[in-house]
C-alpha cells in the first residue's frame, strides 16, 4: 500500500501523539499490510478489505471490515447515543476505521475511549487516513495492542478513576 506524502505526515503526527511507546514502535515497524484501503465518495465511507481471506460468494463479503460503513456507523452512533450518552469511559474491542471514535468524542461526556486491538495493521492504515493526534495527546483515545498487553497495563487502567467504574 502506497501513501501520499500528506498521509505519511498525518501518520507521523498521530504517532508522535501516541503515549503507548510499545505500540508506537510496533506501528513504525510496519511496512505493508494485508488490508486494502477502500475509500468511497463520502468522507465517512472508509473500509478495509482483508486480502488474505478469499471471498466465497453468496452476497456477504467476509473479507470486508464493513458491509456498509456509513449505515453501520449510523447504527452504532444511535446505539451509543441512546444507551451510553453520559458515560465518561467507553471500551471497544477493535479499532475499525476509527470514524466512530471521532464521532463519539464530539460528546464532551465521553472523557475517554479505550480501544483494544489485536491487528495493529488496521491502526497503521487509519493513522494515515484520519487525524487522531488531538484525541491521543489528551488521552481521550487510548489504543492498546492486545498482543503486547501485560498485567501491569490492566492494573494501571483499573487503578484510575473513572476507568474501573465503567469497565463492565
Amino acid at each position: 500500500m502506497t501513501f501520499t506524502p500528506t498521509q505519511k505526515e498525518l501518520f507521523n503526527k498521530n504517532i508522535e501523539a501516541l503515549s503507548n511507546i510499545l505500540l508506537k514502535e510496533s506501528l513504525k515497524e510496519i511496512k505493508s499490510s494485508k488490508f486494502e484501503l477502500i475509500l468511497g465518495k463520502d468522507n465517512l465511507d472508509i473500509n478495509l478489505k482483508d486480502t488474505s481471506i478469499k471471498n466465497n460468494g453468496g452476497g456477504y463479503n467476509e473479507n470486508l471490515l464493513y458491509q456498509d460503513p456509513i449505515k453501520e456507523l449510523q447504527t452504532m452512533l444511535n446505539t451509543y447515543n441512546d444507551k451510553y450518552l453520559l458515560y465518561p469511559v467507553l471500551y471497544f474491542y477493535g479499532f475499525g476505521n476509527g470514524v466512530l471514535f471521532k464521532a463519539l468524542l464530539q460528546n464532551k461526556n465521553h472523557q475517554h475511549i479505550v480501544v483494544f486491538e489485536k491487528d495493529i495493521e488496521i491502526i497503521w492504515i487509519m493513522f494515515h487516513i484520519l487525524d487522531f493526534s488531538h484525541e491521543l495527546q489528551n488521552a481521550r483515545l487510548i489504543v492498546l495492542n492486545t498482543n503486547k498487553l501485560e498485567i501491569q497495563d490492566y492494573n494501571e487502567l483499573c487503578s484510575f478513576k473513572p476507568f474501573f467504574q465503567f469497565s463492565r
